[in-house]
């Protein structure tokens, strides 16, 4: 039982986040065009930089993420016949409707299963970065909103753009730039926190599902693998599966805690730029978004539960003391 109950769960997370994307399709859409959308569009070259740093780092997370889980799954793939090899049972973590004793039904069996792994392994990692990148994209929105309130003052005054025509510096000019520049900043922060509480709606119910069997799946694999041979080729393959069940949980909650953290530093930005230099009216509006941004953006599960470091923690815990009272029995 144990031998399955693991891989069982894990199939169980991946079908969960599958029908979130299927069901959800026109919501991930939506999405996705405002990602596209003019108001998360860079505006500078700084803009520039800081989306492309982070398309880079998702990028480099999904490769190393498809690699790990293609070493894992060749693990897997490896083991059974290095078991076979050296005389041991093996067996097989699904139904085999066929005795698989003799070869070929042995190999082929094997060679079905990892097949099987390995792309339900690829799936799982996609649907994973997927759905991180739609937190780190609100983050680093939240650096491009930073960026905006810390140079909100700085501007060429000698060609300042109001009702898209460009009109020579005096002061009405540059406090209806001023306003108009405010008025879209506002709007960009709610844009950021819909997009943030969109994706979280989405997929509500496989974060659920994610995080309330991470401590089983991670007691199910410590739990086999310590009456495993150190030196055996199966050992080598379930400390994969479970660096990787533990990478897995770590990015969720690492970029909740990103964007919660970035998210909060939105009022030292604003204080941080020239406020002085605008008028008493205009720094009431800014001290007005400044409470309006003091509770920061923190994606939760299951409405309750953040998504933090915390929380990873506390699953490890959890796990450790299912791992201990499994040990007792």
């Amino acid at each position: 039982m144990v031998d399955t109950l693991f891989i069982l769960l894990t199939t169980i997370n991946t079908i969960a986040k599958q029908i979130s994307f299927n069901v959800r399709s026109h919501r991930v859409e939506n999405l996705i065009n405002i990602i596209n959308s003019p108001t998360f569009a860079p505006q500078n070259e700084d803009h520039v930089k800081i989306l492309k740093n982070n398309a880079s780092v998702m990028s480099r997370l999904l490769k190393v993420y498809h690699f790990a889980a293609l070493i894992c799954g060749g693990l897997w793939a490896i083991f059974p016949f290095v078991n076979r090899a050296l005389g041991q049972e093996v067996r097989f973590t699904g139904y085999i409707p066929f005795d698989t004793t003799d070869s070929p039904n042995f190999e082929i069996a094997e060679i079905y299963m990892s097949i099987l792994i390995i792309l339900q392994a690829y799936a799982n990692v996609t649907l994973d970065c997927t759905i991180v990148a739609f937190y780190s994209l609100a983050k680093t929105q939240i650096e491009l909103l930073r960026y905006n309130y810390e140079h909100f003052v700085d501007f060429n005054r000698d060609s300042i753009v109001v009702a898209n025509k460009i009109s020579s510096y005096n002061e009405e000019n540059e406090r209806k730039y001023l306003q108009k520049r405010f008025v879209n900043s506002v709007k960009h922060y709610q844009k950021i926190v819909w997009f943030a509480k969109e994706a979280e709606s989405i997929f509500a119910e496989a974060m659920v599902v994610q995080f309330s069997s991470s401590s089983w799946v991670i007691c199910m694999t410590v739990y086999k693998i310590v009456g495993l041979n150190i030196f055996s080729m199966e050992f080598v393959s379930i400390a994969a599966y479970l660096g990787c069940m533990l990478a897995q949980i770590f990015l969720y909650c690492y970029y909740g805690t990103e964007l919660a953290i970035e998210s909060d530093f939105i009022n030292q930005s604003i204080y941080s730029g020239d406020w002085v230099s605008l008028s008493p009216r205009f720094r009431k509006q800014l001290l007005v978004m400044m409470q309006f941004c003091t509770r920061p953006i923190a994606p939760r599960i299951a409405i309750v539960i953040p998504m933090s470091l915390e929380t990873y923690i506390s699953i490890l815990r959890c796990s450790y003391t299912l791992f201990t009272f499994l040990k007792r029995k």
